[in-house]
Order: structure tokens, then sequence, then C-alpha cells
């Protein structure tokens, strides 16, 4: 979705899953439903096309490198 978005011409490699890699990921929110009140209000795509417009928005040469936290 983010190549079909961002019209790029990247293409996906698919590789080999690491040993620990887990199988199927599937995130769990109802801790932050039920401790925060809290559900996803802005659907996949909308979300996505948002943050390609911000990032495109900005000036990356005013952003430096984060301190290495080591």
């Amino acid at each position: 979705m983010v190549i079909e978005l961002t019209a790029s011409k990247s293409k996906l490699i698919y590789k080999p899953a690491l040993p620990d890699d887990p199988a199927r990921r599937q995130p769990d929110i109802a801790l932050a439903r039920q401790k925060l009140d809290w559900q996803p209000q802005v659907k996949l795509r909308e979300g996505l096309q948002k943050t390609i417009q911000w990032f495109r928005s900005i000036d990356i040469g005013q952003y430096r490198a984060p301190t290495p936290n080591y």
C-alpha cells in the first residue's frame, strides 16, 4: 500500500523469516482500550496518506540524527 500511495518504483523483496520471527503478528490494543479508553479513529489508508504528506512537507536538512543510545 505504501508503494502504491507514494508511486514508488521500489520492489518488495521476500526473504526467509528469521528463526525467532513470529509467523503471524497480531497486535492487541485491548489494554489501550481498557486503560485509556482508546480506539483507532483513522483508517490505515488515510493514516498512511497523512504520514506520507507530512514527510513530504518537512525539510530534512533541518533534522539531525538522534544521539546514539549506547
